[in-house]
């Protein structure tokens, strides 16, 4: 069952779900105020247009969870981990950040904005349409990952490895790469978005 409260308070307001594990709750509408959910396991819950106000992720693990037009606004993520999850829509882009753990998953729409998610290893993540302006990927490894009609710019790719990922759409000449390791085929699609064109040995593209 959806837990959906109408109140002009906060539902949820500096509650302690440290250490708990929630299996497939729900949640509607809902804003969680300086709750804290440090190493709490939430297995297979859905969240909806909910917002965690301040809140503490610390250890925290999402297993199989959705979690569609969230917002995390002043929000404290260390060591996270996202197992399988459904963002779409979701912003991160105010929250604080760091360590984040992501195991596939579908970030499409989503909004990081900004963020410094340096070193993080992305393998089989959807970025579709995602907001990933003025990001910090700075060594990131993306593995099978898709980045179609994403937003990457000013974003720092310096070091990163997209090789195997989809990058069609992307802004390619306002972003930064420096030593960035790419693929044949991402390195065609590159090299047209700049203007040129692979014709291959032997063939002057007539």
């Amino acid at each position: 069952m959806t837990q959906h409260r109408r109140q002009s308070s906060p539902a949820f307001e500096g509650e302690d779900f440290s250490c708990q594990e929630w299996t497939q709750r729900r949640f509607a509408d809902e804003e969680f105020r300086g709750c804290d959910f440090s190493e709490a396991v939430l297995d297979r819950c859905e969240f909806e247009n909910c917002s965690f106000r301040a809140c503490r992720f610390s250890g925290t693990v999402f297993r199989r969870c959705s979690l569609t037009n969230c917002s995390f606004p002043y929000a404290s993520l260390f060591a996270v981990t996202f197992d399988g999850c459904r963002m779409t829509g979701s912003s991160l882009a105010e929250a604080s950040v760091s360590a984040l753990t992501p195991r596939g998953g579908n970030w499409s729409f989503t909004c990081l904005t900004g963020l410094d998610l340096s070193r993080t290893v992305w393998e089989s993540v959807s970025f579709e349409g995602a907001d990933l302006r003025e990001c910090g990927f700075s060594g990131c490894t993306f593995s099978r990952c898709n980045f179609s009609g994403a937003m990457l710019t000013n974003a720092d790719l310096t070091k990163a490895d997209l090789r195997g990922s989809r990058v069609e759409g992307v802004d390619f000449p306002h972003l930064t790469m420096k030593d960035t390791k790419i693929d044949l085929e991402q390195a065609v699609w590159i090299a047209e978005t700049l203007g040129a064109r692979y014709c291959g040995e032997g063939n002057d593209g007539d």
